[in-house]
């Protein structure tokens, strides 16, 4: 089977829909795939480089989106002591740092979340090309899916479950102490 009929198969994500399917599924759907490296495949689930072009770059987006967000939510703490750890990355996509610094402007954090994965999902599409059915779209397609993913379980139940289980976690560590 091929990457063009794989790609054909596929349903259209937009950002926030409903998830379609897993990211285990669509690895399932590309075993076997001519034209998609598997191990290329899980570079991209851990956000680390493969082999492929669009691992790499995305591997660099990333950091880049990491390093920017860390630095920009660091700005806004009181404190001499503050510091940010930056990992060092290739490129620079000034557009990806204008939206980061919107999305960090938004008081929702809920918006905010979802301005930064818009950042994300957009470029995704751009290092994916404009080669429809390429291996590059099927990695484009999994970080959306994975985007998605993220964005169905944040809730405000899901964030105060995750405030509770820090404190929790912190009083245990100074008890510890």
């Amino acid at each position: 089977m091929s990457v063009t009929f794989l790609l054909s198969s596929l349903p259209t994500l937009e950002l926030g829909a409903e998830v379609p399917f897993s990211v285990q599924e669509l690895r399932r759907r590309c075993e076997g795939m001519d034209g998609v490296n598997l191990s290329d495949f899980d570079a991209v689930v851990a956000g680390s480089p493969g082999s492929h072009k669009f691992t790499i770059d995305y591997a660099n987006a990333l950091t880049e989106i990491k390093n920017a967000t860390a630095a920009m939510r660091a700005s806004k703490w009181e404190g001499e002591n503050i510091r940010v750890s930056e990992r060092s990355y290739s490129n620079y996509h000034v557009a990806l740092h204008q939206k980061i610094a919107e999305a960090m402007n938004i008081q929702n954090p809920y918006e905010r979340e979802l301005a930064l994965e818009r950042a994300r999902w957009q470029i995704a599409d751009e290092l994916a090309g404009v080669d429809y059915f390429s291996e590059a779209k099927i990695y484009a397609y999994l970080v959306k899916l994975q985007i998605n993913n993220r964005i169905s379980g944040l809730s405000e139940e899901a964030g105060k479950a995750a405030v509770e289980d820090f404190i929790k976690a912190n009083d245990r560590q100074e008890v510890a102490n």
